[in-house]
């Protein structure tokens, strides 16, 4: 459940896990499109065999666009980390335009997403890529079972 608090006379986001954090704020809008080997998936490579859909996990702190630590919003300088409730949440971003502060020990837990695929490179080798109404799972196995409902129909 996310929090609502005031530090400076501004509102802040706090979030109790990296699920809830990137359901709200995920862009994957500058993830590079992924050539994926899918040859073993088929030994006479049939397209209709090959998967339309992978599962990717998503760890946030290898994410080039989020940020841990200092910001500053309209001259106020937040803290790194802050106190609520005898628990740590840490100062972060991920592009979006304010401030949020994501549980301390939650920051590695990873959250899942999937990648479709679009057009064949060569050999077995596959061109797939991040929708742009990217969907987040707390859980791999709930993003499998996405994944294998879009892989059947």
């Amino acid at each position: 459940m996310t929090t609502h608090i005031e530090i400076d006379g501004i509102i802040v986001q706090v979030y109790e896990s990296v699920y809830e954090y990137a359901s709200r704020n995920a862009s994957f809008s500058d993830y590079a499109d992924e050539k994926v080997d899918v040859s073993y998936f088929s030994d006479k490579e049939e397209e209709s065999k090959l998967p339309k859909v992978f599962v990717r996990p998503i760890l946030l702190y290898k994410d080039l666009n989020f940020s841990v630590g200092k910001q500053i919003l309209d001259g106020v300088e937040f803290p790194e980390a802050i106190v609520v409730d005898g628990l740590e949440y840490t100062l972060v971003n991920w592009g979006e335009h304010e401030i949020s502060y994501l549980k301390a020990d939650a920051m590695d837990k990873p959250v899942y997403t999937l990648i479709y695929r679009t057009v064949r490179i060569m050999n077995g080798v596959y061109l797939y890529c991040y929708p742009s109404d990217t969907e987040i799972f707390e859980t791999k196995r709930a993003a499998q079972a996405k994944a294998d409902e879009l892989n059947n129909t």
